[in-house]
């Protein structure tokens, strides 16, 4: 079948104020950093822009009076999971969403429990919005991270509220329903609300791996969990943030929703009329887009695993490589690659020093320059 959408072609971002490529500004490095994607966003989510600039006036908006319609029957369609429209909040962005999740969950002083590594945003919502931290380690096991069950259950017992990420950023795990299940009857066992970051769901790269949102697993589980989505990864409009929380709970969902009225600004109109056309999408996107970063994904795998010193267990979901350079005798990994023109993502800023992220959401010419640059940069390893 003929390709609607077009990956290969190389976007200079650079003139247009890009936050990923601007950090390099004037330096031969290859920006692989930012979670965001080098392709053009999908000229359906353009052509929704558009239409709302034909009216004249961009002021104030009110939320939309079907955006909750379409979102839970997206949310239906996409992962079997019927939801009342009234579950649903809208947020200007997910990681606000996230502390002000911690913020409606217990009171000052209270443990958020996070398994580490993770997006660099989880350490900072659950201080900044007046509650401790406590880490759980996710272990390898079978060629694979998983998370410490026994160590989540002990530490559990102290926390009210468990931030959590599906697909994983930046392991890219699509952890298996059996996996939710267990994590989810640890919190209900100790009364520890889960907060479930899911802004990947829609890059699940295996096949046979599917993402269930973790509220979805039943009704008990529903109402102890804040489940956070979005469309701006998987449709890359980043720059236009919009996203949603389900929040099955009453009371949890009025404690969030007054938080959010003092504040969020108010959204706009552009991010709306973009996240109703993502919402109400039915063509090949996710397909082409899902089986193009497998290309790129395998292409990475086959060049780490030829390497010595480099090590990267698979990637299920997500654009990201989760690169172990723990071997490479040097004193600040990142910014060795940085001076052999390689811009990835630093692990200490996720809690393992030692690693790299790569975005690989780039036209596979640009991922091919990258593993040269890699490849020449492990022979120059002392």
């Amino acid at each position: 079948m003929k390709s609607m959408f077009d990956f290969d072609t190389s976007i200079d971002r650079r003139p247009w104020s890009s936050y990923k490529w601007d950090k390099y500004l004037d330096r031969d490095i290859l920006a692989f950093w930012v979670a965001d994607m080098d392709f053009a966003t999908p000229q359906f989510l353009i052509d929704a822009i558009n239409a709302r600039m034909e009216h004249p006036i961009l002021g104030y908006t009110d939320i939309p009076a079907n955006l909750r319609s379409v979102v839970a029957q997206f949310i239906a369609r996409r992962f079997n999971w019927e939801i009342d429209p009234d579950w649903i909040v809208p947020i200007e962005s997910v990681v606000p969403g996230l502390g002000l999740a911690v913020r409606s969950i217990g009171l000052d002083g209270d443990n958020c429990l996070i398994p580490v590594p993770v997006y660099p945003p989880f350490f900072d919502v659950a201080e900044l919005n007046r509650h401790r931290v406590a880490h759980s380690q996710l272990v390898r096991c079978e060629n694979r991270w998983v998370m410490d069950f026994d160590d989540i259950a002990h530490k559990a017992r102290h926390a009210k509220s468990l931030l959590f990420c599906n697909p994983h950023n930046p392991t890219g795990r699509v952890y298996t329903k059996a996996e939710l299940l267990q994590l989810s009857e640890i919190c209900l066992e100790t009364e520890t609300t889960i907060i479930s970051d899911e802004i990947h769901w829609g890059l699940v790269l295996d096949p046979g791996s599917t993402h269930v949102p973790i509220g979805s697993l039943s009704s008990e589980t529903g109402l102890n969990t804040i489940t956070l989505i979005s469309h701006t990864k998987t449709y890359n409009i980043a720059g236009m943030q919009s996203a949603v929380a389900i929040i099955p709970d009453p009371q949890l969902r009025s404690r969030y929703q007054q938080w959010v009225l003092r504040t969020m600004p108010a959204g706009s109109p552009l991010s709306y009329a973009a996240a109703i056309a993502a919402y109400e999408d039915t063509s090949s996107w996710i397909d082409e887009l899902t089986s193009y970063l497998r290309g790129n994904r395998d292409l990475l795998q086959e060049a780490i695993d030829s390497l010595p010193r480099l090590e990267m267990l698979p990637i299920e979901g997500t654009h990201l490589g989760w690169i172990d350079a723990r071997s490479l005798p040097v004193e600040d990994t990142a910014a060795y690659f940085e001076a052999h023109g390689l811009g990835f993502s630093d692990g200490a800023e996720f809690g393992a020093p030692g690693y790299v992220r790569w975005n690989f959401a780039a036209p596979r010419d640009l991922v091919r320059r990258g593993l040269n640059r890699l490849e020449r940069a492990i022979e120059c390893a002392p």
